[in-house]
């Protein structure tokens, strides 16, 4: 069974077998079996604990978190900088076919037209608005064809519950603070995020994220164990 190679060099507090079938049984066995080689295949040892297990589960679980709230501000965000703009100005020569399509569909509600916009389709408008504007919000101009690609897939990724420490579909986005400012790993994508977001709560989001390692609510839990390896620093 599954399960016996999931336990198999399992060092496993007494406290923590009712935790863990209730997590296999819960969140699935395969996930925590991929869970547990991608930590054993960083050690020299033939087992590993369960605690590292669960708190690496849990660490994943909080940087989801950290990053809807984030991917959410930047949606509602850049929704706002359109309609704040342009509420009273629908007759626009940059419009992308999908929003003038719909300007006309909801006789020019724009809050209509940006309550129906996908994130996708956003920032692919948010491209097309003049230069001024931009500007105004700082909205980044080096590889944003790439970078606004890699936000979406970001998107994707958190608003699936994809496990993002074992995922590969992010996209290669541009910034500083990876080796060769290009990258498509987990901390390239969450610094592209933050770029994206407003001075003030851009550094909020990169402290939010940093903190997501930190031990709390520990209470009645397993015990917060944390590889070093996993933790993601921005």
């Amino acid at each position: 069974m599954r399960e016996a190679e999931f336990y198999k060099g399992m060092e496993m507090e007494e406290a923590d077998k009712p935790r863990a079938e209730r997590a296999l049984r819960s969140k699935g066995i395969e996930m925590h079996i991929l869970i547990k080689d991608h930590l054993m295949a960083w050690s020299d040892n033939e087992t590993i604990r369960y605690s590292e297990v669960a708190s690496a589960y849990r660490y994943d679980k909080r940087i989801r978190n950290t990053l809807f709230k984030y991917i959410s501000y930047v949606e509602e965000f850049y929704r706002s900088v359109i309609l704040d703009n342009y509420y009273d100005r629908t007759d626009q020569t940059f419009w992308i076919k999908t929003f003038e399509d719909n300007l006309k569909k909801y006789d020019g509600s724009m809050n209509e037209v940006l309550e129906r916009l996908s994130f996708r389709d956003l920032f692919r408008q948010i491209r097309k608005l003049p230069d001024d504007i931009k500007e105004k919000y700082g909205f980044i101009k080096e590889h944003v064809g790439r970078n606004t690609r890699a936000l979406n897939e970001l998107r994707n990724a958190v608003m699936h519950n994809k496990f993002l420490l074992l995922f590969r579909g992010f996209e290669v986005c541009y910034v500083p603070g990876v080796d060769s400012k290009k990258s498509a790993n987990l901390k390239a994508n969450i610094l592209n995020l933050a770029n994206f977001l407003p001075n003030g709560v851009k550094e909020k989001c990169l402290a939010d994220i940093n903190d997501c390692k930190m031990e709390r609510n520990n209470e009645n839990k397993t015990k917060w164990d944390l590889p070093v390896q996993v933790i993601v620093s921005v």
